[in-house]
């Protein structure tokens, strides 16, 4: 075989990756990058269709009679089709469109390129949805692909942020790198990722709405998540003899409702169950720990009163060794004798 005779590769070519300005990767036809919030302009690069619109710049087809990103008409005699088309040039077709016009739409266009009406985009591939649009967003995103607005849904919870973190500060806790968004089903923390924080947004959201969001509430409700995501940060811990004298064993069968019903406004210890802080304390140790934690971070740490407290209610000296040991525990995390 002759030297400048070469072998066509049985790999195919691979695609170059979609970037924004910042470095972040993205993908095709998102409007804003997810990371720094920059819009996006997905122009005719590579050429494909030798289009774009005239009014937001993206790529289109000479066929369509309207820009299926930002519903501009662009209609043009002798180009565009009256007749709709499954999926011109440079297009695929992924779906019909919603409105029946016949017209095969890709995703994510949020308008029909024949009749020029918006289309619904089921995300199921995504870890939540937005607060703002109620599209596909991830967990690690900062913004929302779709409408460029906050994808965690901090901003709608400053004040309960900012008085947790503090909280947490005050009671000598470091932070672990957590991080709370806001998304739909039930509040919670998932093992495999400990650090995010998953609380409920219809919670938030409707009581927004009616401008009675319940602040002390809701941090309660954060504090008590957060213990969850601390323990499982530092699950390790869990397999202590110290640990386990105290809270119990953390594998035991797991048979809480999701829908049970506890006071995250309350302050106090409760009365009940003298070897717990509070009755859904006592359901399971990872639920213990949690509250727990939560009293100890809603009190900041001190020590005396809650000792004090606990006597006043006839708690048994189990329930005063768990905050022994977690006082410790965080102590020792910050090189404290």
């Amino acid at each position: 075989m002759s030297s400048t005779r070469r072998r066509k590769s049985r790999h195919p070519v691979p695609t170059p990756e979609l970037r924004c300005k910042c470095g972040h990767e993205l993908k095709r036809f998102w409007p804003y990058c997810p990371s720094c919030g920059r819009a996006q302009v997905w122009r005719d690069e590579p050429p494909a269709t030798d289009a774009e619109c005239y009014k937001c710049g993206w790529v289109v087809s000479d066929f369509y009679s309207f820009c299926p990103w930002c519903g501009a008409d662009i209609f043009e005699e002798g180009f565009s089709r009256e007749k709709p088309m499954k999926a011109p040039k440079g297009f695929r077709f992924d779906a019909r469109c919603d409105w029946g016009c016949g017209g095969g739409v890709q995703y994510p266009m949020p308008y029909c390129p024949w009749c020029s009406r918006e289309q619904d985009w089921e995300d199921d591939w995504y870890d939540g949805s937005c607060t703002h649009c109620e599209r596909g967003v991830n967990d690690w995103m900062d913004t929302c692909p779709w409408c460029g607005e906050d994808a965690t849904g901090q901003s709608l919870i400053p004040r309960a942020l900012r008085r947790v973190r503090r909280l947490l500060l005050v009671s000598g806790i470091k932070d672990w790198g957590y991080r709370v968004v806001l998304r739909p089903g039930v509040s919670g923390v998932d093992p495999k990722y400990p650090k995010i924080v998953e609380i409920e947004q219809d919670y938030v959201v409707g009581a927004r709405s009616r401008k009675e969001i319940p602040w002390t509430t809701l941090v309660g409700l954060i504090c008590h998540e957060l213990g969850h995501s601390f323990l499982y940060h530092h699950w390790s811990w869990t397999r202590s003899d110290a640990f386990k004298r105290v809270f119990g064993e953390v594998h035991k069968a797991y048979r809480v409702r999701d829908d049970a019903w506890v006071s995250f406004q309350r302050r106090r210890v409760s009365t009940v169950r003298p070897q717990y802080v509070s009755a859904y304390a006592g359901t399971h140790p990872l639920e213990d720990f949690a509250e727990t934690f939560r009293f100890y971070v809603v009190r900041r740490g001190r020590m005396r009163e809650l000792l004090a407290e606990l006597g006043r209610k006839r708690k048994e000296p189990i329930a005063y060794e768990k905050f022994l040991a977690l006082h410790h525990y965080v102590r020792s995390l910050r090189g404290w004798r």
